[in-house]
């Protein structure tokens, strides 16, 4: 089997998308370009030749399928795993939809499911990033184990920059409905926090193409007792984005504790040391849930050292579990690429 690789993605930037950023940075972090090729299918993957080796697949049902249930793309990588005996390695963004039995996408999920089931047991390696989605690919009586492998940071570090922290500075960063959604549900406790001095300033970060949803944003922060007010910055170059994270104190993370290891926004959040605003955060959790600080514990007085302690430790949790050099290597070595290619690479250790 030769050492050339086929990832399958359904998307590459300049589209907007978590998929499309996770695909270009595991690129920019492999070991052998010149084996490497991308292919975004259009129609039944006819482009995925006979000759190739090794496939790696970024699955996401809704980014390759608009009803949710890609059918050729995975009978196509069944006939090409039967057909050829390479090696396939599928990493799963997203798995299916879940409806209530009167809905009508119940029938295509519970058929997307069964086609799901059959692309396991053709799959040589398995993976997805959280540990609630292995759950479900586990129950479909998988004959591979479910690895979980948290995402990577969407704004890779500037360590040319050493920015003294703003204090009481805090950045919403993501995806604008992520970003309303977060201030929707976090309104009352930010307001508490603001109030009483905790934070006094928010900095929003993203791209926005809704107008309303960009003035509901500007109403939602312009509401807050905030005493050095607000910023919309809108999207801006990852660099930037860098430099304002590193100047921070906190970061407000919109999503819920189960996309907590799928989210490129948290992961930014916790590569650039900042302490992570979440309604669930619980001390008593596995990392790093046990590292991130309710609205509520920072109300009632947190030490620097405690906070200082709790990024820090988010800061070593991401380094060791999702830096792009460890989702790299885990790939190509689930891919059975050279062991020496991989540690001329300096793939092998990190």
């Amino acid at each position: 089997m030769n050492d050339e690789v086929v990832i399958v993605t359904p998307e590459l930037p300049p589209a907007v998308g978590g998929v499309a950023d996770y695909t270009q940075r595991l690129i920019e972090a492999w070991p052998d370009k010149e084996n490497l090729q991308v292919l975004v299918p259009r129609n039944a993957m006819e482009e995925l030749l006979p000759g190739v080796g090794r496939v790696l697949v970024q699955y996401s049902a809704y980014g390759f399928d608009h009803h949710g249930y890609p059918r050729k793309l995975i009978r196509a990588l069944i006939d090409w795993k039967i057909k050829t005996g390479g090696r396939l390695v599928v990493m799963f963004h997203e798995i299916w939809t879940f409806w209530s039995v009167t809905n009508k996408n119940f029938f295509v999920q519970f058929l997307h499911r069964r086609a799901i089931k059959s692309l396991l047991k053709a799959a040589d390696k398995v993976f997805t990033s959280t540990e609630s989605q292995a759950e479900h690919l586990r129950a479909l009586s998988s004959p591979n184990p479910i690895g979980v492998l948290p995402v990577g940071s969407n704004i890779r570090r500037n360590e040319d920059v050493d920015l003294a922290r703003m204090p009481g500075c805090a950045v919403i960063f993501g995806l604008q409905r992520a970003r309303l959604r977060g201030l929707r549900k976090m309104r009352s406790s930010l307001s508490s926090l603001a109030a009483a001095g905790y934070i006094t300033k928010i900095i929003s970060i993203g791209a926005g193409s809704d107008s309303n949803l960009h003035d509901e944003e500007r109403s939602l922060l312009n509401s807050l007792p905030l005493k050095e007010g607000f910023e919309q910055l809108g999207p801006r170059p990852e660099r930037e984005i860098s430099e304002l994270l590193l100047a921070a104190s906190f970061g407000i993370f919109a999503h819920d504790e189960l996309s907590l290891t799928k989210s490129g926004t948290f992961m930014a959040y916790a590569a650039h040391e900042l302490n992570v605003l979440a309604d669930f955060a619980d001390k008593s959790k596995p990392a790093p849930v046990c590292w991130l600080v309710t609205p509520r514990e920072l109300s009632q007085g947190m030490s620097n050292s405690e906070l200082k302690s709790r990024a820090e430790s988010l800061r070593v949790w991401q380094r060791e579990n999702s830096s792009w050099k460890l989702i790299g290597r885990t790939f190509a070595e689930a891919l059975g690429l050279n062991a020496a290619k991989l540690s001329r690479a300096g793939m092998l250790h990190s």
